[in-house]
């Protein structure tokens, strides 16, 4: 072998170096990439070097540290969705506007300043106003997480269908890796493009990878549902009542809350403590208006009428904070008289004040099955209690969830990027190693050039030798 010939495969040796390089420094900022690696390889011909080969372009990925990001993936997203709606009703929860613990504050505060004149149409007015802003407070804030609901469940619709979207597109590439494996062509960048599909996907729910022989690599959720085999994909399908299946040719799977991932976070959160959160407020509704009304009906107004109801919208503990009303626009019909003709006596009017610090054992008797079925949790949780109380011991409980999943998220967050710096320490793109590699294929280029040129020199001396 000529040294010109040499001298040539070490040039483009040192070509095929200096490009791999400008393409992983081109890519440091691509997400998903892995840095490439030109592996070279002497040429013999014979007894003696024939220069040198590339061998291969390796592509330094480690699919176990993948799956571990994948995994990290998963508890990061649950997490961060949820807390992410958990602090957003903390705040509606304990916001000046909608607080029922500071619309009661002052609703009670009201009756007890009528006490010392109950018959003062000025009292009774502001008693009028606060009770209005009491029916408003559970009205606006049953309205607020009906609205949020609404939110989950859009945000739901559109995280399936990326999800689904995703699905397809690692099913697709799967395909071409198996051809391409085939064929003997490079697919670093394909397998780049599907590891960093997989790692949003399993952001989106906890998704376990097995890496398949031909290149492929299948993905299934933790009880074993399908997702991705080969160049197949399942389908999320959500229905109607806000269930989740997954679609696989013509079966069709349940699955639970127990998804993990941003979806998981999702639907535990409408289907957990958002719904909890809305029974116990109409639960707080119910009782509410139904405490004070039978109380009420014990009185006599400024007209000698016995009490009528002062609150409606309660026939049913289902809705009541949405349908909650105020019955009574008349200040002279408040009943806070224990005895008709007395308008100067505020027996029962004490009594109404009362209802601040009173239990609330609610009567199940009469009430659809159904309703009881869905509301005993709530109904237990405020039986028992004022419903202050109730409410305080509610928000208080919600802080603590709130602060337990902020915890959580920036626990799983910190896991996700020690996992993506393990990965970066073999797969990623060092700036300065890049630039050291290329002043090494540049004098590596450099010194080849040199060699041809001496062979050149040596030619035309021994071609001098005969002239």
């Amino acid at each position: 072998m000529s040294l010109i010939n040499i001298g040539l495969s070490g040039m483009n040796a040192a070509n095929a170096g200096l490009s791999v390089t400008a393409h992983n420094v081109t890519n440091v900022l691509t997400p998903g990439y892995s840095r490439q690696r030109v592996g070279f390889g002497a040429q013999v011909s014979g007894s003696m070097g024939a220069g040198v080969g590339v061998s291969n372009v390796e592509r330094m990925a480690d699919n176990y540290l993948n799956q571990q990001i994948y995994k990290q993936q998963g508890s990061w997203g649950f997490n961060a969705i949820s807390s992410q709606y958990m602090q957003k009703t903390e705040t509606l929860l304990n916001n000046d506007s909608t607080s029922i613990s500071k619309g009661l504050d002052r609703f009670y505060a009201a009756l007890s300043e009528a006490s010392t004149a109950p018959q003062d149409i000025a009292h009774r007015q502001t008693i009028l106003s606060q009770s209005k802003s009491m029916v408003q407070r559970f009205n606006n804030l049953s309205s607020q997480l009906d609205t949020q609901a609404k939110q989950v469940d859009g945000q739901l619709t559109a995280s399936i269908s990326e999800a689904n979207t995703l699905m397809a597109s690692i099913a697709s590439m799967n395909d071409s890796i198996r051809a391409a494996g085939a064929n003997g062509q490079n697919m670093t960048n394909l397998l780049d493009s599907r590891d960093e599909a997989i790692r949003q996907l399993s952001g989106m729910m906890d998704v376990n990878t097995t890496y398949n022989d031909d290149g492929t690599v299948s993905l299934t959720l933790d009880k074993g549902q399908p997702l991705v085999s080969g160049s197949s994909a399942s389908q999320l399908k959500k229905a109607q009542d806000g269930t989740l299946t997954v679609v696989r040719g013509n079966s069709e799977l349940a699955l639970d809350d127990n998804l993990g991932g941003s979806i998981g976070g999702l639907m535990a959160y409408r289907d957990g403590e958002l719904k909890d959160l809305q029974r116990e407020l109409d639960v707080m509704a119910y009782s509410f208006a139904t405490q004070f009304n039978d109380t009420h009906a014990n009185g006599f107004d400024l007209n000698d009428n016995a009490g009528k109801p002062m609150f409606g919208g309660v026939d049913s503990i289902d809705g009541a904070a949405k349908n909650l009303t105020l019955l009574i626009d008349d200040p002279k019909e408040l009943a806070f008289s224990a005895a008709a003709g007395e308008p100067g006596n505020s027996a029962n009017l004490e009594a109404l004040n009362d209802l601040r610090n009173s239990a609330v054992d609610i009567d199940t008797t009469g009430m659809p099955d159904e309703v009881v079925a869905q509301y005993q949790n709530a109904i237990d949780r405020l039986n028992g209690k004022s419903i202050y109380d109730g409410y305080t011991g509610l928000t208080g409980d919600w802080s603590i969830k709130t602060a337990q999943l902020e915890s959580d998220a920036s626990a799983s967050e910190a896991l996700v990027k020690q996992a993506q710096g393990e990965r970066d320490s073999i797969a990623g793109v060092l700036l300065d190693e890049e630039a050291a590699n290329i002043m090494t294929y540049t004098q590596m280029y450099q010194a080849n050039a040199q060699v041809i040129s001496t062979a050149q020199q040596l030619f035309d001396v021994t071609l001098s030798m005969f002239r």
